[in-house]
């Protein structure tokens, strides 16, 4: 006779991965398998392990604790045996535990998996270190780092903050990590975030910089996921028929594709893509069952994606036609000779003791031949904004272009960052920037885009 599975009365479906202690505990009651006695002894059993814990924490002192340290110990505890509970076949095995094995008990078992996670963490973490990708995007490179997610292997507090995340993580995964903390957070990130640099891994990094510089010329500063980007790519050769390593398309082909995938349906689309999709497997001799799985997991993301493109004709914007950068036209520009450190300062005191702003302008333009000097200037001479102006209007478009190029609009550096005349200086030019005519604004930024100093 065949063995006939047993019927489990929790539902897993309604557990909270991240409060898994707390949400056993609410559906065991709620099921019958623990009650109000049970619910008391288990809640005496948490206070006594935090007191325990809090005790150490003081290191043996009788000394009180501040509210928010003995809550998040008591959350650390908590998460703690949640992992433990997690480890069992099933929550109805999870209830029984809690009624029968001692909470302390629980905690040690469950901290014993905690120092096993960290540890598999770590070594993830070197993995992906070796298999990191050669991009200048400043969140993926600053996530990877030691001051990134590198500093949770040196904070990471498994006694008292087990359910903290102590690192800086910016970078955005393809298929992001929900509902889970600590170490389980942080374990999972890696292991997604392996994964998706092994897949680009099959792709030079110049054909990654030249599709994502097509996708947006400043995508260094961006919070992109590059994965996405590079599959979604991939996706777009096969459909096709390109070389999928290379990763380019033409304007042309996107057209084509259009008109081709426009005739289809849903289904017939997603049988298109999933077609595609082996073949890129094929192509890369892509034979790892997890990757597998994590590209199949990312499907429908950009699936969704390309079927809006198809409903408002904008599948450029889906599949990046790549723009190397080295192929661009160039401006150089170049500053000038800057005056002596004596002949500056000299001008800067008759600058500040000139009390009219013709005078100012017209010593300005007698004594500053070059445009570091200027620069120096602008910020030195504490000048009105009518009298910026009055500057920016003597400059052509190069010169305001390089002014906004050392001086950007939208930048990293936060305003507290800057001294004081360094933001009046970004103020005024956009203020100045801003009352010019269309047009000439948009010939200004491209300028930007492609100044070069000499």
């Amino acid at each position: 006779m065949a063995n006939i599975e047993k019927r489990l009365i929790i539902d897993s479906n309604k557990l909270s991965s991240e409060f898994c202690f707390n949400s056993i505990l609410q559906e065991a009651y709620t099921c019958g398998l623990l009650d109000e006695s049970d619910l008391e002894n288990i809640q005496l059993q948490c206070i006594s392990l935090l007191a325990d814990k809090c005790e150490r924490y003081n290191m043996g002192e009788s000394g009180s604790i501040r509210v928010e340290t003995a809550e998040s110990i008591m959350k650390s505890n908590l998460y703690t045996i949640g992992l433990y509970l997690k480890s069992l076949p099933n929550p109805d095995h999870a209830a029984a535990e809690l009624k029968l094995e001692k909470i302390s008990e629980l905690y040690e078992r469950g901290r014993k998996l905690v120092y096993n996670r960290f540890q598999e963490a770590r070594h993830i973490y070197n993995l992906v270190q070796n298999n990191k990708l050669d991009t200048i995007n400043h969140s993926y490179n600053s996530t990877l780092s030691e001051e990134g997610i590198g500093g949770f292997f040196k904070s990471y507090n498994i006694e008292y903050e087990a359910h903290d995340i102590p690192a800086s993580i910016d970078y955005q995964l393809c298929n992001p990590v929900n509902d889970l903390v600590g170490i389980e957070f942080i374990q999972e990130y890696l292991e997604n975030l392996y994964l998706e640099n092994e897949f680009c891994m099959n792709f030079a990094a110049e054909n990654i910089h030249h599709l994502l510089y097509g996708y947006d010329k400043g995508y260094a500063d961006l919070l992109i996921n590059i994965f996405e980007h590079v599959l979604t790519a991939a996706l777009g050769c096969s459909l096709a028929e390109r070389n999928i390593r290379e990763l380019s398309i033409s304007q042309e082909d996107v057209q084509n594709l259009y008109k081709k995938l426009l005739k289809y349906d849903n289904y017939t689309l997603m049988l298109n893509i999933h077609k595609a999709m082996k073949n890129i497997f094929e192509e890369l001799n892509i034979t790892n069952p997890s990757l597998q799985r994590y590209i199949e997991k990312s499907l429908p993301k950009i699936a969704s994606s390309i079927e809006n493109a198809l409903k408002l004709n904008t599948l450029s914007k889906v599949f990046i036609i790549p723009a190397n950068p080295n192929l661009e036209p160039k401006i150089r520009f170049e500053s000038g000779v800057k005056m002596d450190d004596e002949e500056y300062r000299r001008l800067i005191e008759e600058l500040l003791i000139c009390r009219y702003s013709s005078d100012k302008l017209e010593l300005i333009k007698q004594k500053v031949k070059s445009f570091d000097d200027l620069e120096d200037v602008l910020l030195d001479a504490k000048l009105e904004e009518e009298e910026f102006i009055s500057l920016f209007n003597t400059l052509g478009d190069v010169e305001i272009a390089a002014m906004i190029n050392r001086h950007p609009f939208e930048s990293d550096i936060q305003a507290v960052d800057l001294s004081e005349a360094e933001q009046i200086l970004r103020l005024y030019l956009r203020n100045y920037v801003n009352q010019l005519p269309s047009n000439r604004q948009e010939q200004i930024f491209q300028i930007v885009e492609h100044l070069i100093w000499d």
